[in-house]
């Protein structure tokens, strides 16, 4: 869509944001933590998991689907595994705090897994992994919601596009992180589209009927990741998830629950081998990878997450962009509570 894209400072962007969240009820470091992960998404260029998220967040604690006080509790079950009620409090807030339980345990026990179940939207899920990777762990989450995917073969949403997101501590800093969903695109995919005026390809979304669609205003339900494939890995996510925490979206009754489920699993890289022996190891890894013989089609091998860093580094000098209706909104929200929006560039598009 035509029009001007709205540059703005990741850091001034990230302190609007938790200046909303901190005029909605929410403590200001839980405020922070959710404007880090939507300011983080949007860094690494997906924005359809960013602040253009802000509108529909504050609508769900309007609806009493958000609440901006809840303190996720955290059950032990073992000195390696636990199991967290998060409430339905911040996504960010909930996951953040399963990981950093996980990686707790794991120092002891070399590996700990948690289950968190009724979580609001957690937001872009390779933020947790990576930060886990950054603290010399294997981090591991699988989050899944409510049904917007479609099984393979079915014409009917049946499943989340549940993602999982690994997080390999690499030489230099350079983590290795894999952030995917089991669809072929996120639902966010799409309303992005939605907002900006285009079409989506054939192939992404079936409408209410079933039927295949470009519209994304008619887009209801989005197709799986290499078909079979892809569902097979969301329906097993749910068994991980919601099923084992006891909270299955799909409910016996037949209505589905709200809020999102997931699985983190913290590995303390340093209980197995030296972390620097292994940190070198997937360092020659990652080099023999990017050496190897291209395509004629392909300029240069990318590593997972190897393209969302470089955006990083770019936005983080350019400026984020933010699109004119997601802008529109901010405004809005800004007048709302009395905020002033953070300072700006424009680059005409």
């Amino acid at each position: 869509m035509a029009g001007t894209r709205h540059l703005v400072d990741h850091k001034a962007l990230r302190s609007f944001v938790s200046a909303i969240f901190a005029a909605k009820g929410m403590r200001p470091d839980q405020a922070a933590m959710v404007a880090e992960v939507l300011v983080w998404a949007n860094l690494r260029g997906t924005d359809s998991h960013g602040v253009s998220r802000i509108p529909r967040y504050l609508a769900a604690m309007q609806r009493g689907h958000f609440n901006p006080q809840a303190e996720p509790e955290i059950t032990p079950l073992s000195e390696a595994a636990f199991r967290m009620d998060c409430r339905f409090a911040a996504g960010a807030v909930a996951v953040r705090r399963a990981l950093d339980e996980a990686i707790r345990r794991a120092r002891t026990s070399g590996i700990a897994c948690g289950l968190f179940t009724e979580s609001t939207h957690t937001g872009a899920i390779g933020h947790y992994a990576e930060r886990g990777a950054e603290q010399g762990v294997i981090a591991i989450v699988i989050v899944t919601g409510a049904p917007n995917m479609a099984y393979h073969g079915a014409a009917a949403p049946s499943l989340a596009t549940a993602p999982i997101a690994i997080g390999v501590p690499n030489a230099d800093g350079r983590i290795l992180l894999l952030d995917m969903a089991t669809g072929i695109v996120p639902i966010g995919r799409v309303r992005q589209a939605l907002a900006e005026g285009t079409a989506i390809p054939l192939g992404w979304a079936l409408d209410g009927d079933g039927k295949h669609t470009t519209d994304p205003a008619k887009a209801e339900i989005t197709l799986p990741l290499g078909g079979a494939k892809g569902s097979g890995l969301s329906l097993m996510f749910e068994c991980l998830t919601g099923i084992l925490g006891a909270k299955p979206i799909l409910a016996s009754s037949g209505t589905r629950r709200r809020g999102q489920n997931g699985l983190v699993i913290a590995i303390d890289v340093a209980r197995f081998r030296p972390l620097a022996d292994f940190i070198g190891d997937v360092g020659t890894l990652a080099r023999a990878i990017k050496a190897l013989p291209r395509l004629p089609e392909v300029e240069e091998i990318l590593l997972p997450g190897e393209r969302g860093a470089r955006q990083a580094e770019e936005r983080s000098r350019k400026g984020i962009p933010i699109a004119p209706k997601s802008w529109a909104a901010l405004e809005e929200i800004a007048r709302e509570l009395g905020l002033a929006m953070p300072a700006l560039q424009t680059l005409a598009q």
